[in-house]
């Protein structure tokens, strides 16, 4: 009893020293040269007297008013958010954002009073507690997805977000930040430059957006960006937390060189070095001992190469540097092709003259890991894990919001588009996806599984290239993708679904080995970690009339799809008819 009367006590006194101002940092896009979102910080003072968060936060803990802290940090945050353009990020414990969804929904209220939409808002995880029950958050998770909310996981591989909770939550986040120990100094660093690129490649894999935090020199900037092709970042270099006025005032000065003829590489320009055929092998290596760049131009003779220095110095061990110490440069080149890559022997690309597909199917079954990218009057060199991404940012950047793996449009244009289709009498919707997926993943592997997903993209992307005024695709994120059909009837509607399932069952039977196929299943562990069959290339959609309220859509169409999903094979359930329709491979 004295016990709790201390508690409350401390926690008024505690309350009575404490303010709490909002502050915002913002998320720059590097695309658009604009801010993207605000992520939200709270300043506190007691006594009068600036105190660092943490320890705010660890008092709070102590006294028991943890949670009541957060809530306040939340509400004081949305209510000054109006009048600021972009999502608003919101940090949240994990263990909060399950408790809300148990039954206590402030942050819906905070909302519904501060006449803020939850697609505006991002609910970022935060690193500093274990997370004590992963199922419990995946299905919070899934429950504030479908209310609209972003889902952002915070400084990955810091703190209690490992790479595994990364795993656990895959298909469910919609941003990754990537944390400033990484990000400063990447330029200098070999093995930051590496985890930056693993981790940035995990995020494309698993549909989610990497913002690179942390950003303070120009140097780190350039790094990121052209070899990268990042998209989001936050740091000092662009602002430092604002006050809620001047977050509203604010415009990022991005500056970043679009067009990079000559020496360069993803637009970067690099240190041009040049040596004569004849001179020894040993000059060329002193000259680059010191240097911290990656790439570097060769210019031997008349001959130009592309040389990988980190690659060069970690494969040209201490018995090759002896044997080739007095040889001719030219002599050693021609022996270590792939190390010092000739301009003359890198691949064309030329994308105004050839469709995008054959563009993507080209590059992912290259050899090479360099290209010539050939635009209008220039030409430029292109790393090849950049290139997707390339393609997106040129041909295709009026998808602002698209899925990474598959490029088809994201969460957010779909429900941009639901709402702008509901001013029509009559739409149609299919929510599709790929059954057993997981157990697809299990048997053949995460690599077979992307590709699995990218050539149902394919498939659905030729729909709507045959069908432009009347088809919208898009990729809510996993293996779940949507299809809106209008101005036609439900049987055109119905259809043109049958043929395209029948068509992706036909593609998909292709990831499968001879066996698997033969038998028409296929062995795997299912949830419950018994082995069991699952049938190939099996579908399952529902087809529902269109509303203009996305969150109606959703729950109709999530109802449908446990009925589809009692039925082995493909499956598409037309909900205005009452009608199940199984595809037969």
């Amino acid at each position: 009893m004295l016990q709790n009367e201390l508690k409350t006590y401390a926690k008024r006194e505690f309350l009575s020293q404490l303010s709490i101002e909002p502050y915002y940092q913002p998320i720059v896009d590097l695309v658009e040269s604009d801010v993207f979102a605000y992520e939200a910080l709270s300043r506190f003072r007691l006594e009068n007297v600036p105190v660092k968060p943490i320890k705010v936060f660890k008092m709070a803990e102590n006294i028991g008013f943890l949670p009541e802290l957060d809530l306040m940090c939340r509400k004081l945050a949305i209510e000054s958010f109006s009048g600021m353009k972009g999502y608003l990020f919101i940090n949240v414990f994990p263990d909060y954002l399950v408790s809300e969804y148990i039954g206590k929904g402030h942050t819906l209220s905070y909302l519904s009073n501060a006449g803020l939409s939850p697609s505006r808002v991002v609910l970022e995880l935060n690193e500093a507690v274990r997370v004590q029950d992963m199922s419990l958050l995946q299905k919070a998770i899934k429950y504030y997805r479908e209310l609209g909310f972003g889902i952002a996981i915070d400084d990955i591989g810091t703190g209690f977000n490992s790479i595994n909770q990364l795993l656990e939550l895959e298909g469910l986040l919609d941003y990754v930040k990537i944390p400033r120990e990484l990000v400063d100094g990447v330029s200098k660093s070999k093995i930051k430059y590496n985890l930056i690129k693993v981790l940035s490649e995990v995020c494309t894999n698993i549909g989610a957006k990497p913002i690179y935090e942390g950003l303070e020199k120009e140097e780190d900037l350039m790094t990121i960006y052209h070899d990268f092709s990042v998209q989001l970042v936050q740091g000092f270099y662009f602002s430092e937390p604002l006050t809620a006025s001047k977050a509203r005032d604010f415009t990022p000065n991005v500056k970043l060189a679009k067009i990079c003829n000559g020496n360069c590489l993803n637009g970067r320009r690099l240190n041009s070095l040049r040596f004569q055929p004849t001179e020894k092998f040993h000059i060329f290596m002193e000259s680059v001992e010191n240097s911290v760049d990656r790439y570097v131009i060769l210019q031997v003779g008349e001959d130009r190469y592309m040389v990988d220095l980190w690659r060069l110095k970690s494969q040209v061990d201490t018995k090759k540097r002896n044997l080739y110490h007095y040889k001719d440069l030219i002599e050693v080149i021609e022996k270590e092709k792939d190390l010092f890559l000739s301009f003359q022997s890198l691949p064309i690309l030329r994308p105004e003259k050839a469709d995008t597909k054959n563009l993507f199917d080209l590059i992912i079954n290259s050899k090479y890991q360099l290209f010539l990218l050939e635009e209008s009057d220039h030409i430029k060199v292109v790393e090849r894990n950049n290139l997707l991404d390339y393609f997106y940012r040129t041909l295709a950047k009026e998808l602002a919001d698209v899925n990474p793996l598959t490029y088809l449009p994201g969460n957010r244009l779909i429900e941009e588009k639901i709402k702008e289709l509901g001013s029509k009498e009559e739409f149609w919707v299919c929510y599709m996806d790929l059954d057993n997926f997981k157990a697809f993943n299990d048997a053949y592997g995460f690599y077979a599984g992307d590709q699995m997903i990218k050539r149902v993209g394919f498939l659905l992307e030729d729909l709507r290239r045959l069908n432009t005024d009347r088809v919208f695709v898009g990729h809510i994120g996993g293996d779940d993708f949507v299809i809106l059909l209008w101005d036609m009837s439900l049987e055109t509607a119905k259809e043109k679904l049958l043929g395209l399932i029948r068509e992706i069952q036909e593609k998909l039977l292709e990831f499968y080995s001879p066996e698997d196929r033969e038998r028409g299943y296929y062995l795997a562990r299912g949830r419950d970690d018994e082995l069991k069959e699952f049938p190939v290339a099996s579908v399952s959609a529902v087809l529902l009339k269109g509303s203009k309220d996305p969150l109606d859509v959703s729950k109709r169409s999530a109802q449908l799809k446990k009925k589809a999903k009692s039925y082995r094979g493909s499956v598409l359930l037309v909900e205005f008819l009452n009608e199940i329709l199984t595809i037969n491979l």
